[in-house]
């Protein structure tokens, strides 16, 4: 089904129930509904024809407008991550073809320098001042689309040389979202709290469409406040909380004493990233509930698997969803068997249409045509459980957040002390990963250039979380019999460090 209607149809049916609770601000869905319908009759009347809309905002009620909105018009939405500097963004809206760039107030000065460094005429408008058009015969939208026409395009990084923007049909989401809800059983009675970021598709499918499109409530929090969430989860109603391992550590840590017996708690999600053991113990001791792991990634809108309530299998990603294959390959693209360690492949109605401008990348992304690679490597038991043993792509994940090393490379080498650069990931028990780069100084800088000084300079041009946490000097890289950077070695230095 298309997304706008799916969620117009929730909203008529629970009209005078909460569908947003936003810091002092509470929604009924015919309120929202509303607000949506704004944004989005003011698109359409702006623009018959079908266009790319970018959107940036942070967690706030104006997001969800902006999206509804584009959805409704039957625009395709962009949305950013607001993280962002102003240069990554102008990349990605020239990448995008972006003819329109709607913006919460709160990111105004960011969009405006974003909308300038691209030297194009793209039009910027401010989500509450199209609020304020709104007319007395506000009506439902019908966007003329099919489920398998595009709905967005997601940006996996903010990379300046290859973006890649994955295109995802309103199919690709709504028949992940209702997988999902199968297995989890998502009631209107539910609240859905949600301190992720809704640009990222894990927030986007599982919280936003996951409460809205079944008339549940959605609590959106601006960001991540361990006291405030604790709060929420000892007081608010059925709660379901999805989340990173390093937001569960940090719940475990703020619970107070009687958390376990208090809590209101029906399900607790990880995704984003690996689960330690560690994490789901100390979160299992003070709440007295399990956490349930899963796995996706953008490319599958996003969940593959979960472990199912009742049934988990600690360590594992779980079992996959309704309506998803996977197989286990081996380099040579060859099937392997059960508790072999290969690529996992994935297909399904919840697979990407493809990388945006990237027919090459697109083709290689797949085995047969159909088979998405997702370049993690993984077993499958004889109870269909799966555990991921590592990556085949170099991609960083810290945090729930994807940096892509070759970015901050290419970074680090616009410096003019940097001669030469290489970025890893070095393991961190809070976030799983942060980015630590090797660094060769061009002889005169030798001696004299500081990692406060790179630290600084990364800063000026790429998001706080893709900054190195530290810096490693050396007076040459190892190398490969190719001639190419040896990175085994350098993760190996810091295995030993």
């Amino acid at each position: 089904m298309e997304l706008y209607t799916a969620f117009a149809q929730s909203a008529q049916t629970n009209s005078e129930r909460t569908a947003l609770i936003w810091e002092k601000e509470n929604l009924i869905y015919s309120e929202l509904l509303e607000r949506c319908n704004t944004i989005g009759n003011m698109l359409k009347k702006r623009n018959s024809q079908r266009r790319h809309i970018a959107l940036l905002a942070p967690n706030s009620p104006h997001f969800i407008y902006g999206l509804f909105g584009i959805l409704g018009s039957g625009q395709i939405a962009i949305p950013f991550n607001p993280l962002l500097n102003p240069e990554e963004l102008a990349n990605l809206l020239v990448h995008s073809d972006s003819k329109e760039l709607l913006y919460d107030p709160f990111l105004k000065e960011k969009a405006e320098q974003a909308v300038q460094l691209t030297g194009l005429d793209i039009e910027l408008l401010s989500i509450p001042e199209l609020l304020e058009t709104r007319q007395p015969n506000n009506k439902n939208l019908s966007p003329d689309i099919g489920e398998d026409e595009a709905s967005m395009i997601l940006y996996t990084s903010g990379t300046t040389g290859n973006p890649k923007g994955v295109i995802l049909s309103h199919k690709n989401i709504h028949s992940n979202y209702l997988s999902f809800k199968s297995v989890l059983d998502f009631q209107p009675i539910d609240t859905f709290i949600c301190s992720l970021p809704l640009h990222h598709t894990y927030a986007m499918t599982v919280n936003l469409f996951g409460s809205l499109l079944i008339g549940a409530r959605l609590m959106l929090f601006s960001q991540f406040d361990p006291r405030k969430i604790v709060e929420a989860l000892l007081t608010e109603p059925n709660v379901i909380y999805a989340a990173v391992s390093p937001m569960l550590m940090m719940l475990a840590r703020f619970a107070p004493e009687d958390a376990a017996k208090n809590h209101r708690l029906r399900y607790v999600i990880s995704g984003g990233g690996p689960l330690p053991d560690e994490v789901f113990y100390a979160f299992q001791k003070k709440y007295n509930h399990e956490i349930l792991q899963g796995y996706g990634l953008t490319e599958t809108s996003p969940v593959v698997t979960y472990n199912r309530p009742g049934k988990n299998k600690i360590g594992t990603i779980g079992p996959v969803l309704p309506g998803v294959e996977v197989q286990i390959r081996s380099e040579q693209g060859e099937l392997l068997g059960t508790d072999e360690i290969g690529e996992l492949c994935v297909r399904g109605d919840l697979v990407m249409k493809g990388y945006y401008k990237d027919p090459e990348g697109t083709r290689n992304a797949f085995y047969d045509g159909n088979w998405l690679r997702t370049s993690d490597m993984a077993s499958i038991d004889e109870d269909g459980y799966i555990k991921i043993a590592g990556r085949l792509k170099d991609l960083i994940i810290s945090g729930g957040e994807n940096i892509y090393p070759q970015e901050v490379e290419d970074t680090l080498i616009k410096h003019p002390a940097v001669h030469e650069a290489a970025v890893v990931a070095q393991p961190d028990r809070l976030r799983s990963e942060i980015p630590h780069a090797f660094i060769v100084l061009v002889e005169e800088a030798k001696g004299k250039i500081k990692e406060t000084e790179l630290r600084k300079f990364c800063r000026e041009h790429l998001a706080e979380y893709k900054i190195p946490e530290a810096f490693t000097f050396l007076d040459e890289m190892p190398r490969t019999a190719k001639g190419t950077v040896e990175k085994k070695e350098l993760r190996r230095r810091l295995e030993k460090a």
